[in-house]
């Protein structure tokens, strides 16, 4: 894992250098300036790749922790209940249970593309629990659960790309928010590796979880 970090360290590198050289290559002839709106672009990609390899880290420091609480064993044998994986925030990202999840992509606020940023933290393990419960009950599993909000800026609608570590491509992720206690299920309009996109009109706990397809919601 140590070695992914690196090369994903050295891939950033090379994409700045990269960078530099085009802005700074006067040999077309031509206006050599870069556009600001490339500008732009190329900052948002830099602040995409700094994310991940933050999220990478995290996660190799979130899975040596499941190994030594795996190893350490636990007396007895179970009485039939699985404690649900620890949630923790660092950042603007929540680590559960080794799954990393953050907002992973421009919101659009209203239909309309927006600069808000959510804020997503670790709920509390009773909500976690609750999630957990959940899960068993669709047949599903647990993959994530967060809690978001966004002081200053308020929606009606919001389309919320997440990064969801671990996502497959054809994975099934149902999306289920706590709302007065209640868990209902919110429109999901696509899952790709790593990313879970959702319809949202409020904030709260959200807790992603891996279904059957049966379990999808289509609109």
């Amino acid at each position: 894992m140590k070695r992914i970090i690196a090369i994903a360290l050295c891939s950033v590198m090379l994409f700045s250098s990269s960078i530099c050289v085009c802005a700074a290559d006067p040999s077309t002839g031509g206006s050599s300036s870069v556009e600001k709106e490339d500008i732009e672009e190329i900052k948002k990609q830099n602040e995409e790749l700094r994310k991940q390899i933050e999220a990478l880290t995290e996660l190799v420091k979130a899975k040596q922790t499941v190994v030594v609480e795996k190893s350490s064993g636990g007396g007895g044998g179970g009485g039939g209940r699985s404690s649900a994986p620890s949630a923790s925030s660092s950042g603007n990202y929540v680590n559960f249970g080794g799954t990393v999840t953050y907002q992973g992509g421009k919101i659009e606020i209203n239909g309309g593309k927006s600069n808000a940023t959510f804020t997503i933290t670790a709920p509390s393990s009773a909500v976690v629990s609750s999630a957990a419960t959940l899960a068993g009950k669709v047949g599903g599993s647990l993959v994530s659960c967060i809690t978001t909000s966004s002081p200053g800026v308020g929606f009606k609608t919001a389309k919320v790309n997440f990064y969801v570590a671990g996502v497959q491509n054809g994975d099934t992720i149902a999306v289920y928010q706590n709302q007065g206690g209640s868990w209902v299920q919110l429109p999901v309009t696509e899952v790709r590796q790593d990313h879970v996109v959702v319809n949202m009109t409020k904030h709260g706990d959200l807790a992603f979880v891996r279904v059957p397809a049966v379990a999808a919601i289509t609109n």
